[in-house]
């Protein structure tokens, strides 16, 4: 079973952006004791997390959401937008060899 911990994503988080728990706290309006405390708890309040990810500008939602396996589901919309650039890339590249193959054929070479 997988197993995530919300205190040690804020806490390694925090050390690494060095955030400053006072100016989080009064960011937030949480408590600047439930924020050290929230770095020590395995599990926290989804509400509290919203506030910390839009104050911080970071999705920590996103960073747990990669843990889970690929297969399972979601209601999330999907960015179709780099799948249909690559495609369209993929497309491109099929034809500028063809166009390769006829100009090498052209001026004799065989390729």
């Amino acid at each position: 079973m997988l197993s995530i911990n919300t205190g040690e994503l804020l806490s390694e988080y925090y050390n690494r952006k060095r955030i400053y728990k006072s100016v989080l706290a009064r960011k937030t309006g949480i408590g600047y004791q439930t924020i050290l405390q929230q770095r020590k708890e395995k599990t926290m309040q989804v509400e509290a997390l919203v506030k910390i990810s839009e104050v911080l500008g970071h999705n920590f939602f996103m960073d747990i959401a990669v843990q889970f396996p690929k297969s399972f589901t979601t209601n999330a919309p999907i960015d179709a937008a780099a799948a249909n650039e690559i495609e369209a890339l993929k497309e491109r590249i099929k034809q500028l060899e063809t166009e390769n193959q006829v100009l090498l054929k052209v001026i004799g070479i065989k390729g």
